[in-house]
């Protein structure tokens, strides 16, 4: 799949009216919560977007939290949260991890007007987190929670590595344009 291809054009240009939306609101900062563990391959697409974005990001009101060396994940979301309801007055929040679709193939990327629940997939409980959301699909979702862990350690790891670094080239490319 090319990067030039319509569904990174399509996110590429969400995530750009997205960006404007935020310089007009005024907010105090841009946070993307990268959600996943390196542990498995399929969750492993938000701790690697985190790490590419960490090592090419300078803007200073732009925080990035998940990455390889500290994953963010169903087991410790809350402390995140709480960290940043203590140090962050307006932020806007961008959360990104992986996820299973009935329907769409895998290497879709698409933005959703909310927060995410991490682990719904694997039927786990979590607190929303974020304004929107990027969703990475890497395999197929199934009812039963087994075969949906299996399908998320079963990913091919170059389609992970190579999603990742697309949907990080178009969020560094879009951020440009933020006015934090």
């Amino acid at each position: 799949m090319s990067f030039d291809n319509y569904i990174y054009a399509n996110f590429n240009l969400e995530l750009n009216k997205i960006i404007k939306k935020v310089n007009e609101k005024k907010y105090s900062n841009l946070i993307f919560i990268c959600i996943g563990t390196n542990k498995i391959v399929g969750d492993s697409l938000g701790p690697i977007v985190g790490e590419i974005l960490k090592q090419n990001l300078k803007k200073k009101n732009v925080s990035i939290i998940g990455d390889l060396k500290e994953n963010v994940n169903i087991k410790n979301i809350s402390k995140y949260i709480k960290y940043i309801e203590n140090n962050y007055t307006k932020p806007y929040i961008i959360s990104i991890d992986s996820a299973l679709s009935k329907t769409i193939a895998p290497e879709n990327v698409f933005i959703i007007k909310k927060g995410l629940i991490p682990g719904s997939a694997l039927k786990k409980e979590s607190k929303e987190i974020g304004n929107i959301s990027i969703k990475g699909i890497v395999g197929r979702y199934d009812k039963n929670s087994l075969k949906n862990f299996y399908n998320l350690k079963t990913v091919d790891y170059k389609l992970i590595l190579r999603f990742s670094k697309n949907i990080s080239k178009i969020i560094l490319k879009s951020i440009k344009f933020l006015n934090l």
